[in-house]
């Protein structure tokens, strides 16, 4: 998605509160500026400065022509960036896509008994297929923007983000989920996850893949319940279909 993709409906909010802030700002220095180079008060110079943005202007010396000046192109150049900015989102997809984000995360308040899955890849693609086709809910955490607009555009639950946020976690509602699935083959960024979901669910069952034998141990002494090796499983596929 070009337009209303992750990240600019992530950054919706943060946008929204610049274009606020600025315009704040630019009625703020116009009026400081009509104070002391005026001398009136505050609500005359607030007044000459919404005046000077709709381009009437004063008669005064040049400092002042040079702060209506000011004010005229930069408030013009400002508007219009703000008008375009917003018209952009409404007449584009971020407005409802943002929308849609959050009632997807309401929604999973509500879910109990749950899988996440952190890891939108093939791997983790596929354990959500079996794991619809079973009826139980479930939720994908995925870091890759790619990724997470293939996941929904085959209309899979998704959060956009990295799984090691401890708020994109209880995003996901680990609190009550049932089980969490790491399909992320580095082996410490799994254990940082097996801590946090420990930390939000201590009942909760973890099943994570190892990029190395050794790490199996270690995954399985942090809290999970089962552990993978990829290598390993297809060597034991292999073995058990040799005669």
């Amino acid at each position: 998605m070009s337009r209303g993709d992750s990240t600019s409906i992530e950054k919706l909010p943060q946008r929204l509160k610049l274009f606020f802030i600025l315009i704040i700002a630019l009625l703020l220095f116009g009026t400081l500026g009509f104070i002391y180079l005026k001398g009136v008060t505050t609500s005359v110079a607030f007044i000459l400065t919404l005046e000077t943005l709709a381009f009437m202007f004063h008669e005064g010396n040049s400092a002042l022509k040079m702060l209506e000046i000011f004010l005229a192109i930069f408030g013009v150049f400002l508007i219009w960036w703000v008008l375009w900015g917003t018209f952009d989102m409404l007449l584009g997809t971020e407005v409802e896509n943002y929308v849609r984000n959050i009632l997807f995360k309401k929604k999973a308040k509500k879910m109990k008994n749950h899988y996440i899955i952190a890891g939108g890849g093939r791997v983790g693609e596929e354990i959500a297929k079996r794991i619809a086709k079973k009826k139980k809910e479930y939720i994908i955490i995925e870091k890759d923007e790619e990724k997470v607009n293939k996941l929904k555009s085959n209309n899979m639950p998704v959060l956009y983000g990295n799984a090691t946020d401890k708020s994109l976690l209880i995003d996901a509602n680990t609190r009550n989920a049932k089980a969490i699935i790491l399909t992320i083959p580095e082996t410490e960024v799994n254990l940082l996850i097996i801590m946090l979901a420990k930390e939000l669910n201590p009942k909760i069952q973890i099943y994570a893949r190892a990029d190395n034998i050794e790490y199996m141990n270690v995954l399985e002494d942090a809290g999970a319940k089962f552990v993978v090796v990829p290598e390993l499983a297809a060597v034991e596929k292999i073995m058990s279909e040799l005669d």
